[in-house]
């Protein structure tokens, strides 16, 4: 396994650094041209497009920070993420997330990466085997976070029967060994409706996940948004949305973070029909107040975290 780059080693002049960037761009450009292949055409006037949004994007930071990231531990990867993002955070209810045995986590997903990144933290709190439905492309950058992503294929039109047993079969393993998972039902981001905005349709998969394990839910509101450069772009056309969620995450030190957990709702609990199942659990997650005054800031998080570690770290013996 290749040495992690140390923080400092981040300078362009150092031949290990730029190699590890240059491999992070061979991954990640890649799911861009799939994303908006008109910024590759080899026209001139799309190659100028390519640079402009690459330099208001900050691609050369997403870059930097990739080459720094590559060869470590997903845990610690998530950490420094959060740190980097994480400033304002307040979250009412979590005494309702179970400190041990499965269950699901069903979410809004308003602002994209950075929602699993701040739940990670969250939930980091009282555990630290949560597993998160995120779209598989993120292995093609990150393999190690096999441990950590359940891949999902949201677009429907990529999807095969293959791909939904992998999903499947990551599910039922975890599960079965008491994890908890993270689901945003919606499996796109939110969409700006004037000033609002306005949680997209949500896929039946969640219920009927809860159901065929008996995972009790657990219903969660993150409140949050992205930048006004990301529903700008968003207007204009959606593959300009798509390459900015990079840059949605890196610039998120300013954004409140607002998160209220819910009581958990048991499997039994919920209709039938799949269909039903997920317009329920929209509503009751759609519904979920605002924090209180009573809401638990990132510094008790973090704490939190900290502690429950150090008493479960083995003890060296004397």
């Amino acid at each position: 396994m290749r040495k992690p780059l140390l923080r400092g080693s981040r300078r362009h002049g150092n031949t290990a650094f730029m190699d590890a960037r240059e491999d992070m761009k061979l991954r990640l450009d890649p799911l861009i041209a799939e994303r908006a292949p008109w910024l590759f055409s080899g026209r001139r006037h799309h190659a100028l497009a390519r640079q402009v949004l690459m330099w208001l994007l900050r691609y050369p930071r997403t870059l930097d920070l990739a080459a720094e990231y590559r060869d470590l531990p997903t845990d610690e990867i998530m950490r420094r993420l959060a740190s980097l993002i994480l400033r304002d955070l307040r979250v009412e209810g979590l005494e309702h997330i179970p400190a041990t045995g499965p269950a699901l986590i069903v979410s809004n997903h308003p602002t994209g990466i950075a929602d699993g990144i701040v739940l990670n933290a969250v939930i980091s709190a009282v555990r630290d085997d949560l597993f998160v439905y995120a779209n598989h492309d993120i292995l093609r950058i990150l393999p190690q976070f096999d441990s950590l992503i359940a891949p999902v294929e949201w677009r429907v039109e990529k999807r095969s029967h293959a791909k939904t047993r992998m999903t499947m079969d990551y599910t039922r393993t975890a599960l079965e060994r008491g994890r908890i998972g993270l689901i945003f039902p919606s499996g796109r981001l939110a969409k700006r409706q004037g000033l609002s905005l306005h949680e997209r349709p949500w896929m039946a998969s969640a219920a009927m996940i809860a159901r065929k394990f008996d995972a009790p839910i657990i219903p969660l509101k993150i409140r949050a948004r992205n930048s006004a450069l990301f529903y700008l772009l968003d207007a204009i056309h959606p593959t300009l949305r798509d390459v900015t969620l990079f840059n949605e995450v890196l610039n998120k030190a300013s954004q409140p973070f607002r998160v209220t957990i819910g009581e958990s709702i048991p499997a039994s609990a919920l209709p039938t029909r799949s269909e039903d199942g997920i317009a329920m659990l929209r509503e009751t997650v759609l519904n979920l107040p605002q924090p209180g005054p009573n809401a638990v800031r990132m510094s008790h998080i973090r704490g939190l975290s900290q502690r429950r570690r150090a008493v479960a770290r083995p003890r060296a013996i004397e």
